[in-house]
């Protein structure tokens, strides 16, 4: 996959605090458009205290949730551990798992944030930027905001609102499990959002995208450490 190298990596604090703030503008949150065949989930693993990160990328049919295509990457992380600034230690080894692919997915499921984020550009929206690409945060646990009690059943959900405005949903896809938290990062809004998610889900918390993705990279950490 191509990509936009839209800023470099070797920044410090204050120069990522002044990207998000940049980039935040050019978010596109709107309906999704055009027809879902490919879809991709996309993680980041590590062992706590080390910088060597693990990322992987899945493709899978959309109807199937067959596997077409995978890829690992692997490097060293120099950007410190700072709360709402995890893209910039994630987000660079991330893309180095996108470059190996071939089959371009017409959506992306990210672990991570998408707008549900305090300055509203979390690493779904921050990837989704440089990929071009419609992208989606599916976290599972709460950065952001406040939510209501989501109902017992698969596709229940609520607001998640930050500062007045809703910016992702607390979405229940497995009865009796612990929702996950939904939200848009780059050129699809909320409803589909919560769509796409439901659609991608076999019978688990997770959307199987993100939970193949997850199964990969922790293999190819523990492979590689």
């Amino acid at each position: 996959m191509k990509y936009e190298n839209l800023h470099s990596w070797d920044i410090d604090y204050h120069e990522a605090i002044s990207l998000q703030q940049e980039f935040r503008d050019r978010i596109v949150i709107k309906p999704f458009e055009g027809e879902i065949r490919l879809i991709a989930g996309a993680d980041v693993s590590y062992s706590k205290g080390s910088d060597l990160f693990f990322s992987s990328v899945v493709v899978l049919e959309m109807t199937s949730m067959d596997i077409l295509e995978s890829a690992t990457a692997q490097g060293k992380v120099k950007f410190p551990y700072i709360p709402g600034l995890l893209s910039f230690r994630e987000a660079p080894i991330l893309i180095k798992a996108f470059e190996k692919i071939k089959n371009i997915p017409d959506v992306i499921i990210f672990d991570g944030q998408g707008i549900a984020h305090p300055r509203g550009i979390g690493l779904a929206s921050h990837i989704g930027l440089f990929l071009d690409m419609p992208a989606i945060g599916c976290a599972k646990q709460n950065l952001v905001g406040n939510y209501g009690t989501v109902g017992p059943e698969p596709g229940d959900n609520t607001p998640i609102v930050f500062k007045d405005e809703a910016v992702g949903v607390a979405l229940r896809t497995k009865r009796n499990v612990k929702p996950v938290f939904v939200s848009p990062g780059h050129k699809v809004d909320i409803l589909w959002s919560v769509k796409i998610v439901m659609d991608a889900c076999r019978g688990y918390r997770l959307p199987e995208p993100t939970r193949q993705a997850h199964l990969l990279v922790n293999k190819a950490r523990i492979r590689g450490q």
